[in-house]
């Protein structure tokens, strides 16, 4: 009597199935035997049962099932008719002849299955003993005394802890206590490299939730809904109040008290209490709280009223109980209703509160959920400064209407001009932020040194000036101050000293994210790519798992114009299409020149003139005329123009992009060299003593590490001066840009430098002094080699000397491009393509493009 057998083995001969099917063998053998069967909801009772009648069938054994049910506990006898109405019954049970009474019934029945089962082996199982109907009972009893005397076999299902209450625990038994299944025993039903564990961790050894994962997996369902209809079948066998308690411990999730789920699923705290460790035994429930995917398979049975009703009693119930706001308010947002007096307050001060760590989604909702409810002037107007600041991060087009507000409104928070400097930035209004940041260091407590530093930095960036007036002695001014001379010196040890150290202090935000970019840029002016490149990346996956997609548009377009520095032009291209694609136009602001303007050059550098054209198309905002981006901008077309033959539009660009600077007074030639830009320009035109000219000017005013604005000067000069001085200005040239850390204009440097070589060693020059030819993909760089000095005779080739436009239609046809081809790449017609090749044959002394071919093999395999 008492023998446990555990249900963890229930498919093994020496488990619960194996042990039941002994004494079923031993039924069919003469031997009767009652069994008790417990164990908690969906424990495995009903399936091992059915298990157990099945075998009994193949057995040949008189079979009778019942089913006991809470609300047929009253129906006199209706166990016994389920018994009676089994199927295949022999005459000796289904022919009985009328009884008197309940007890001359109940007599005649068992004496009938008694003599039936002295004859054949019986099985009688009965599952939810606890439900049976009282004259049910009564002939079960009597059954359970006459089983030791013929082959009878009662096995009889009950419910967990109601053992010790059933009668028939008085006379001779067995009970078989179901545990949950181990991993072991999970793993005897299904292989998979961690599934059995993983089942088991869901699970909690539950039976039915372990069939439903194993069904899932076997048939590849969805395992979430599988999980999630089992979990609600086991509620629905649970029945009330323990439904009730389970709903209201998914729902308030945390501060789980018997007192709060009492209040939230109305029911008593002793009933609580006694529910929560039934959900305990079934595995449900860890400690005091759900198992995660348990908990979202009960809330995602909630539906309409109930739901707003249960979420609603829980934010009350926390909120009498002092938790935080963002605790709260996440049942208000839930429930979609704020109508008490503190629901207001609570969700705004928890949308700051999770805000701080980056929960832009809930802060937004919590927000929104207030504003509904709002009645107030000044409420609205919190509410949509607050706003403005957390929509920003992930959509700037969308603050826009907030920013009205804070522009608007008569008063500002410190934190509130903040986030007005920040956004009117973004979207080009400088005299908003400038207005913004003076009131801020104006204010009666004057900014923190690190904000206004990361905010001049921001100007600078943007504006190429600093709007700050606090004292530059201040060492973050004094960082700020030095890293931003980057923009009119070029990068230097002093100023990548600055750059590290803004990078090291200053954590990811709104507010530094130009300065953390102004810091990058300065590392790779410094010749310092790797380490640009390492920290960009890093802060661009900060951003990412922050969920502040604006940073992380911006810090990957930073990152394509680092690949294209180092000479990646396929990288830059992808990084740059791929920034654009996280923002649309309107919430890149002026900002959307930077991947635009990066894609230009990659494009140009390319060859690929079809595809930057495309770039031209794209939408800009006006007011990206007045920034730094802007001037980025119209550089990059400049140059887009002079290698598709457009030198007058390209001296256009270059010129606006001057008087940009000019109207602030800014020379900044790591933006912008336009000495040198306009030189290369007029050298195409054919203006080489104004190209000259312009070299000097750049090259005189280069500061000492501006090694940028000399390398460009330089190769001008190369290109326009005499052909003696030429090989030491390229090498020269090319030593400057490795120490800019520009490997893209390296590589074009070094392409003339190898091109210019395999012609001398040729006896003669293709080219007269011309700027260099910009389409063709780029190369990676080579180390310079001496360019050997021209003889005399080869210098007496220039009345021969191909043009620059000649030059690139004849390289193009070299290449195996048709007429049309060439004249759609270098967007000029086909008959110009045709004059330029008939000159070129002409020149060259050549009869065709096969004999061009030969006029230019070895030139190309020096590049």
């Amino acid at each position: 009597m008492g023998v446990i057998w555990g249900q963890n083995r229930r498919d093994n001969p020496h488990g619960a199935l194996g042990f039941l099917e002994d004494l079923l063998i031993e039924c069919d053998a003469g031997v009767g035997e009652t069994v008790l069967v417990g164990g908690g909801p969906a424990s495995g009772k009903t399936h091992l049962q059915h298990q157990l009648v099945v075998r009994a069938k193949e057995l040949g054994i008189v079979t009778l099932t019942a089913t006991g049910a809470a609300d047929e506990r009253d129906v006199d006898g209706g166990v016994l008719d389920q018994l009676l109405a089994s199927p295949l019954l022999p005459p000796s049970l289904t022919d009985l002849p009328a009884a008197d009474s309940v007890d001359d019934r109940i007599a005649g029945l068992c004496n009938a299955l008694h003599r039936l089962a002295r004859e054949r082996a019986v099985l009688v199982a009965v599952d939810d003993l606890h439900h049976v109907d009282e004259t049910s009972a009564r002939l079960l009893l009597r059954l359970q005394r006459r089983t030791p005397s013929a082959a009878l076999l009662l096995v009889l299902n009950h419910a967990d802890g109601s053992y010790a209450d059933l009668p028939f625990t008085s006379l001779p038994h067995r009970h078989v206590e179901l545990t949950p299944m181990s991993v072991q025993a999970i793993a005897e039903l299904v292989q998979g490299d961690g599934l059995p564990e993983r089942i088991h961790e869901l699970s909690a050894g539950n039976p039915l939730l372990v069939r439903a994962l194993i069904d899932a997996h076997r048939g590849s369902a969805d395992t979430g809904s599988a999980y999630s209809e089992a979990v609600q079948r086991l509620l629905q066998r649970y029945g009330s109040p323990l439904r009730e308690v389970a709903t209201a411990i998914a729902v308030l999730d945390s501060d789980v008290t018997t007192e709060a789920v009492a209040i939230v699923a109305g029911v008593d705290p002793l009933e609580a209490e006694a529910s929560t460790g039934r959900l305990a035994d079934a595995g449900l429930v860890a400690g005091v709280r759900f198992r995660p995917p348990a908990a979202a398979a009960v809330l995602g049975g909630l539906r309409g009223p109930e739901k707003v009703r249960l979420h609603v009693r829980a934010a009350e119930v926390k909120h009498a109980r002092g938790l935080s706001p963002a605790d709260v308010a996440r049942h208000l947002v839930a429930a979609g209703e704020a109508q008490p007096d503190w629901a207001l307050p609570v969700l705004v001060a928890a949308a700051e509160q999770v805000m701080l760590g980056d929960d832009i989604e809930f802060a937004t909702r919590c927000l929104k959920l207030a504003d509904s409810v709002s009645t107030a002037r000044w409420e609205r107007q919190t509410i949509s400064q607050l706003l403005a600041k957390i929509t920003w991060r992930v959509n700037p087009a969308a603050a826009a209407p907030h920013l009205k507000s804070l522009r608007e409104a008569g008063s500002l928070d410190r934190s509130d001009r903040i986030g007005l400097a920040r956004q009117s930035l973004w979207l080009g209004d400088r005299d908003t932020f400038e207005h913004a940041f003076a009131a801020l260091e104006h204010d009666v407590e004057p900014l923190d040194p690190r904000t206004s530093a990361e905010l001049a930095l921001a100007g600078y960036w943007h504006y190429g000036v600093s709007a700050t007036t606090a004292d530059a002695g201040d060492p973050w001014l004094h960082t700020a101050n030095s890293l931003a001379s980057m923009w009119r010196s070029g990068g230097t040890e002093a100023t990548s000293a600055c750059a590290e150290r803004i990078l090291q202090n200053c954590r990811l935000s709104d507010t530094s994210l130009e300065a953390l970019a102004t810091a990058i840029l300065a590392l790779a002016h410094d010749d310092k790519a790797d380490r640009a490149e390492g920290w960009c990346t890093s802060l661009s996956e900060e951003a990412e798992y922050r969920g502040a997609i604006t940073w992380k548009a911006m810090l990957d377009a930073i990152l394509a114009s680092l690949r294209l520095r180092r000479g990646d032009v396929a990288g830059a291209v992808d990084l740059a299409n791929r920034a654009l694609g996280m923002l649309d136009a309107p919430n890149w602001g002026v900002a959307i020149a930077h991947p635009l303007g990066t894609l230009l050059i990659a494009h140009t550098a390319a060859g690929a003139f079809k595809d930057a054209a495309a770039v031209l198309r794209h939408p800009l905002p006006d007011a990206v005329w007045g920034t730094l981006g802007g001037v980025r901008y119209l550089r990059a077309r400049a140059q887009f123009h002079l290698a598709t033959n457009r030198g007058l539009a390209a001296v256009s660009d270059l010129q606006q992009s001057r008087r940009i600077l000019r109207e602030q007074d800014l020379d900044l030639p790591t933006i912008l060299p336009w000495q040198a830009d306009l030189a290369e320009a007029n050298l195409g035109l054919g203006n080489t003593a104004v190209a000259v000219e312009l070299a000097k000017q750049q090259l005189a005013g280069a500061g000492p590490g501006d090694a940028y604005s000399r390398g460009l000067a330089l190769r001008v000069l190369a290109l326009a001066g005499d052909a003696a001085a030429r090989p030491g200005l390229l090498n020269r040239a090319a030593e400057s840009f490795k120490a800019s850390g520009d490997r893209l204009e390296l590589a074009k440097t070094m392409r003339t430098i190898n091109q210019l070589s395999q012609r001398a060693e040729r006896g003669g020059s293709l080219v007269k002094p011309v700027h260099v030819p910009r389409q063709g993909r780029a190369r990676p760089p080579t180390a310079p080699r001496p360019v050997p000095r021209p003889e005399p005779a080869a210098a007496s080739a220039s009345a021969s000397v191909l043009s620059e436009a000649e030059l690139r239609v004849a390289e193009l046809a070299v290449d195996g491009r048709t007429n049309r081809q060439i004249a759609a790449t270098l967007y000029i017609t086909v008959s110009t393509v045709e004059q330029h090749l008939t000159r070129v044959y002409r020149k060259l002394g050549v009869a065709g493009r096969a004999a061009l071919a030969g006029e230019f093999d070895g030139v190309e395999s020096g590049q």
